[in-house]
């Protein structure tokens, strides 16, 4: 949220916004140097727009635009940040500016104040300002990226084989993704160091040994929000703000503050050894690269590419990377040259809402379609896990406790797009674990595509293939040439199976509910016995072969159960104070909002609260209670009492006659209150780094009632809602809304039939038109006869 123009120490400009390119990487040839090369692709290319702005490098594209709306005399908040200590200069420079300054921040040089869009260009021609960034009310959540891309159905989704349900959907299982970056904090309760972050390595520049530790974000906190959103848990929020795959796991690569080829070479090679065939006991699949070295084509011998394509081809694990954040008018290269090597996937940066592409987000140039992202995901004001003692964190640690968790903050940028696609791929390896490299060619221009076929790393693996078969293109919206409003170019070009595709988005917004769809169908195929010889008919099936009928087993539809005696639901999060940048503890407690619909055929609901009271891997003590807004007024209309220390509370709510009946068929807000605290000298000894009061705890919510039919189709998408499940022994039919794939529907591969040659022997038909030609001569030729009989006849006369 604001932009660089001093000269800050190194490690922080190559971790938020610069790059430095190195002279080999200016000439796009051959990279083998140690260059400064990372993390240009983390955000939004500030400087680019600050600059057009007329004030330097050192605006928030997000603040430019607010100034745009509100007009350049309107005075807005804003957090304005010194590149060192805070002088009595500045303040006074702020103050004369225009500027009232509100509060002066004690963990990093900043100052809260509200001014106009003048006052900051009067200051930023007299002082030295780091960063400028739009004060904004935090109110969006993490669960708007992921119901952009349909995600959320795929989690709660329902398998149908045979006669047998599987209530228990798709959320990336089984499988674990690297996070190659500035890091991870796995202190952070989404993160929980050692069970879903089961590693966390640092090195100071690749080459190093390895060091294990449990945090290794220590300064940027981009690795932290980029892992959280490929596999977040979301237990800080009562899983609102879970990643796109909450069920896998995760490994974080630190190679260093200041990302270079080398320390990103070595992070790679990492990947490599650990993910051999019969040598990946953690099922690493997916590798997620949010850097880069800025706009240029593929070239086979950059070192990084030659990695990634050893990583694909041989060890079978996908290799992600952002397109860049340069933007670009498509008159040349702007996407990542490691983002464009034909084996990984290139991921540009959508609006939130998925209505267009990023203006930031970096273009492939017209006409060379192997310089096209291949995908989009949402990467604007994308909300994830913040790092909590880090820079880029700390500006969002200002407000009201009511209005935001401290543990969640927005950035914008193609690595936030990444992410969600190296949570995608691992959600396609559940679905499909069979996935492999395809026999389908990267995308290139004709030229290209002639060389390529003698490059055998320019095929593209299945996961890419079943995320551009399903993505949703996005059309151009609004007047302009030869973009539209939302950056989205008029023309497009058509690739494979007839796909159109663009310079800005690929083949579109990455949807996951048919992607999921998809994966399933191609496994089925490949395992099923069809005609029951004990052998799989169809081993080598292709994505080809499942997209001709993937879509007719998923339906969104109202399931019945029957046999059930009621419904339940339960969700698990983990209460804590927030600790600030330098180590304090707050008063801010997280927002544990979970949004549920009561039935309105519910008689008697069951709330079950169990947490850990005594906590001794992070000594300290706590008691928790659940509450209930039942009318969306903002306070608690219900609560379990607090005072009551047990770690096990049960409560039943009568909803039949009692004081809440009238409540039912409404949604109701439970959320957590707590108290409690650590002990901060025993947590010394401990190998934890942050000393928060934390209290990990679950809900269960228990429906009973006596209706033959419990209509709980109410759904939203949003991860913040919990959905219904049956439970079982009852004579109750149970009526859920869910996303259904019927594997029944999947049918054997029809076996193109070749049409019978002809057969061989005499041509009649052709006997007959020489037949019909010799009586066509011999009637003319009689005919002539017959005339030229006549003549003689009449000149003998």
């Amino acid at each position: 949220m604001g932009c660089v123009r001093g000269k800050l120490a190194g490690f922080l400009l190559t971790m938020m916004l610069t790059i430095l390119l190195s002279p080999m990487l200016e000439g796009g040839g051959d990279v083998t140097g140690g260059g400064p090369v990372l993390l240009r692709d983390i955000y939004m290319n500030a400087e680019r727009v600050s600059e057009a702005m007329g004030m330097g490098g050192a605006v928030d594209p997000f603040l430019q635009k607010m100034v745009e709306t509100v007009g350049a005399d309107t005075s807005i908040d804003m957090v304005i940040q010194f590149p060192g200590r805070i002088t009595g200069e500045d303040i006074v420079a702020v103050k004369r500016a225009g500027f009232r300054v509100i509060y002066r921040f004690s963990v990093v040089p900043a100052l809260h104040v509200n001014g106009t869009g003048r006052a900051l260009e009067r200051l930023l021609r007299e002082r030295d300002v780091f960063w400028c960034e739009y004060n904004e009310r935090l109110q969006f959540y993490m669960d708007q990226s992921t119901t952009t891309i349909n995600v959320t159905w795929v989690w709660d989704s329902v398998i149908e084989r045979g006669a047998r349900r599987d209530f228990r959907g798709i959320d990336g299982s089984g499988v674990t993704v690297v996070v190659l970056d500035s890091g991870i904090d796995a202190g952070h309760p989404d993160l929980d160091y050692g069970t879903k972050t089961i590693m966390n390595l640092k090195s100071d520049t690749g080459e190093d040994p390895w060091v294990e530790v449990e945090n290794s974000d220590t300064s940027s906190g981009h690795g932290t929000h980029c892992a959280g959103t490929v596999a977040g848990n979301g237990d800080a929020s009562g899983g609102a703000r879970r990643g796109v795959a909450p069920g896998a796991h995760l490994i974080g690569l630190s190679v260093g503050e200041g990302f270079f080829i080398t320390g990103a070479v070595g992070g790679l090679q990492w990947v490599y050894a650990h993910t051999r065939p019969g040598a990946n006991p953690y099922n690493i699949r997916v590798v997620s690269n949010s850097w880069g070295a800025g706009g240029g084509e593929y070239s086979p011998k950059d070192v990084i590419s030659i990695v990634s394509q050893r990583i694909t081809y041989e060890n079978n694990v996908v290799v992600v990377f952002a397109a860049g954040n340069s933007g670009g008018d498509g008159t040349d290269i702007q996407t990542s040259n490691y983002g464009n090597t034909p084996s990984n996937i290139c991921v540009a940066a959508a609006e939130r809402d998925g209505s267009g592409i990023s203006d930031f987000s970096s273009k492939g140039q017209f006409g060379l379609e192997q310089t096209y992202p291949d995908v989009a995901a949402p990467g604007v004001r994308i909300w994830s896990t913040a790092a909590r003692r880090t820079l880029i964190s700390a500006m969002t640690k200002r407000g009201h406790a009511t209005d935001f968790n401290p543990y969640y903050f927005p950035i914008s940028g193609t690595s936030m797009a990444t992410p969600h696609v190296a949570g995608a791929v691992a959600l396609l390896f559940q679905a499909c674990p069979s996935l492999k490299i395809s026999d389908v060619m990267e995308e290139a221009n004709e030229t290209v595509r002639e060389v390529w076929k003698e490059d055998p790393y320019a095929y593209v693996h299945e996961a890419e293939l079943i995320l551009e078969a399903t993505a949703r293109y996005m059309p151009p919206s609004g007047e302009g040439d030869p973009f539209a409003d939302n950056y989205i170019p008029n023309n497009y070009s058509i690739g494979w199976d007839g796909k159109p595709f663009d310079l800005s988005q690929g083949f579109g917004l990455i949807q996951l509910d048919k992607a999921v769809g998809l994966a399933l169908t191609l496994q089925e195929l490949r395992t099923r016995d069809f005609n029951g010889d004990g052998v799989p008919d169809h081993p080598d099936a292709t994505v080809m072969d499942a997209l001709k009928q993937y879509l007719g087993i998923m339906e969104k539809r109202e399931l019945e159960v029957e046999g059930s005696s009621g419904l339940y639901h339960n969700w698990k999060g983990e209460w804590s104070r927030f600790v600030n940048q330098s180590g304090k503890i707050t008063s801010i407690e997280t927002d544990q909002s979970h949004f549920v619909y009561i039935p309105e055929d519910a008689e008697s609901l069951t709330v079950v609260l169990d947490y850990e009271a005594i906590r001794t891997s992070e000594p300290g003590v706590g008691t928790l209670a659940v509450v209930a807004d039942v009318n969306g007024d903002g306070s608690p209309d219900w609560s379990q009492s607090l005072m009551n220390p047990s770690p096990h509370k049960e409560n039943v709510i009568n909803l039949a006659s009692g004081s809440l009946s009238g409540h039912r068929g409404q949604v109701w807000v439970f959320n957590i209150e707590g108290r409690g605290f650590n002990f901060p000298i025993l947590n010394l000894m401990q190998s934890t780094q942050y000393t928060e009061a934390r209290v990990e705890y679950t809900v269960a919510l228990i429906v009973e009632t006596s209706s033959s039919d419990v209509n709980a189709t109410f759904r939203d998408p949003h991860a913040i809602y919990g959905n219904w499940m049956p439970l079982e022994r009852g004579n109750s039919t149970v009526r859920l809304t869910r996303q259904v794939y019927n594997l029944n529907n999947v049918k054997p591969i029809k076996e193109e039939v070749e049409k019978p040659a002809p057969r061989a022997g005499f041509p009649w038909i052709w006997a007959l038109v020489v037949l019909l030609v010799l009586l066509a001569v011999a009637y003319v030729y009689r005919k002539q006869q017959d005339r030229l009989k006549n003549l003689v006849k009449k000149f003998r006369k």
